[in-house]
């Protein structure tokens, strides 16, 4: 199964005269050479090569399958130089987006035989095969059997964080892991009352009181691959205005679901969503996307946003989730 994913990106920038991926990102190199960690992948379609230092040789041995594994002494620029050899050998496409490495290896080579374009990684990734699918499931059903540990532990004096830390101590008891999300300090997004109006608020130490909504945004890892879900639960009773809101995301929610097809834009999946909100005159508060692709990153393509004419096709996972 590696290997043919490998041959399918080749496939895909042979026509313009490229033979070669040169992988950086940890995403992409798990997602064609079965290992996560300080490497570099050189693919073609004779063979992979995985560049790794000396600390992580032997993980690498273990780890990675179909890949003939090179260990270099040192890390950083020891570790790029080994690559350097290649670059006259093949035409590569290439994941890199580090400056200083890109600015390391372009006097070894030139525009014409070395490219920087994520777009053939993603465009491959955005298929699910069947072992990744089971994955992402499996992460999925972690996530639901937390949010019913959720029901049991929201109560009024709990903190966001004791909520938070109690989460994460059940997932990683189901073999769950977090995915490190650069662009938050949490694992998670706990969120009560005034806090869940914000769509990415830090996870603090308010106590849920009565009458609050609290945000709960799970994203785990299983395996390497993401499932990423949010609810909104209601601690005792809440005022008619908050539970008129709540049904209303939530037929929009149903609406965007009822549209997730096979052929489907993904731009007309948000705006089935986004009409549902703005003809109640809430359309200036939806000031999030409607969903993304999940796989190796919690964010990736496709994009279920605004005037986004990709089309759903089968086997893609993406959530409908700005609730």
């Amino acid at each position: 199964m590696l290997k043919e994913r490998a041959r399918k990106i080749l496939d895909s920038i042979a026509p313009r005269g490229f033979d070669a991926l040169m992988v950086f990102k940890p995403e992409n190199i798990f997602y064609l050479t079965g290992f996560w960690g300080e490497s570099i992948a050189i693919c073609t379609h004779d063979e992979n090569k995985l560049f790794v230092p000396k600390l992580e040789s032997t993980r690498a041995l273990n780890e990675s399958k179909n890949s003939k594994t090179i260990t270099s002494v040192e890390r950083g620029a020891t570790l790029i130089k080994s690559i350097i050899p290649y670059l006259s050998k093949f035409r590569f496409y290439s994941d890199c987006s580090d400056y200083e490495t890109i600015r390391f290896i372009l006097p070894y080579t030139d525009n014409s035989k070395f490219v920087l374009d994520e777009g053939p990684y993603h465009n491959s990734r955005i298929i699910k095969d069947e072992g990744e699918i089971q994955k992402i499931k499996y992460a999925s059903r972690i996530i639901d059997k937390l949010y019913e540990i959720c029901n049991e532990e929201i109560k009024e004096g709990v903190t966001e964080k004791q909520l938070q830390s109690k989460l994460l101590y059940e997932a990683m008891n189901l073999e769950a892991t977090s995915t490190c999300y650069p662009y938050t300090l949490n694992p998670f997004i706990i969120a009560g009352g005034s806090n869940s109006a914000l769509p990415h608020f830090e996870t603090s130490n308010r106590e849920f009181t009565d009458g609050d909504f609290i945000v709960v945004d799970l994203t785990l890892r299983y395996k390497g691959y993401i499932s990423d879900a949010t609810r909104t639960f209601a601690l005792n009773k809440v005022s008619p205005e908050m539970s008129k809101v709540y049904e209303l995301v939530r037929r929009s929610q149903h609406q965007g679901v009822e549209h997730v097809k096979e052929g489907t834009e993904c731009g007309k999946v948000d705006e089935a969503c986004r009409n549902v909100i703005s003809n109640k005159g809430y359309g200036e508060n939806f000031i999030h996307s409607t969903g993304h692709g999940v796989g190796l990153e919690v964010h990736e393509q496709p994009w279920i946003r605004q005037n986004e004419s990709r089309k759903l096709s089968r086997d893609m996972i993406v959530t409908i989730e700005f609730t």
